[in-house]
């Protein structure tokens, strides 16, 4: 879904993760569990990551796939741990313009409703290639949670 109430496109996904809050938090912070399924790409996963996970910290990641790569970095603003994650996003795809990426974790039970909310972006050919892209991290993300605790997702 794409927004427009606010300065500039939003880009906002949901899905329904069948797997604990605090997993879901894990394998977006821990870069030995991210280069599991941070990719932008369909296909096979190939990420480098690095983080320093607290408000200030930096991360980076570079994401491969055959010819294409993608190179992003930022910094943690806020880190609530399970619940909510905020990061800045730049890299040659934001034209490096710094944006901003929320990440919102609702426990459901065995379930947890995932939001990935991913504001500033600077142009509308950004913003389709950015819902493209964290469609298939999300996509990866599931996978990755269902190979290990054969959870399951819904998206809308």
């Amino acid at each position: 879904m794409v927004r427009d109430d606010a300065p500039g496109p939003i880009v906002q996904l949901r899905r329904r993760v069948k797997a604990a809050a605090e997993e879901i938090f894990d394998l977006w912070t821990r870069p030995e569990l991210m280069v599991r399924w941070m990719s932008p790409f369909p296909g096979a996963v190939d990420c480098k990551a690095s983080c320093d996970l607290r408000p200030g910290g930096a991360f980076s990641l570079l994401m491969l796939s055959g010819d294409s790569r993608r190179e992003v970095s930022g910094a943690y603003v806020q880190v609530d741990r399970p619940r909510k994650l905020v990061f800045t996003w730049a890299g040659p795809l934001t034209n490096n313009v710094t944006t901003l990426v929320t990440l919102e974790l609702d426990p459901r039970g065995e379930e947890t409703d995932l939001t990935l909310t991913h504001e500033r972006l600077p142009t509308t050919a950004i913003v389709e290639g950015h819902t493209k892209g964290w469609g298939h991290i999300l996509d990866h993300l599931a996978d990755t949670v269902s190979e290990d605790s054969s959870g399951s997702v819904s998206r809308d």
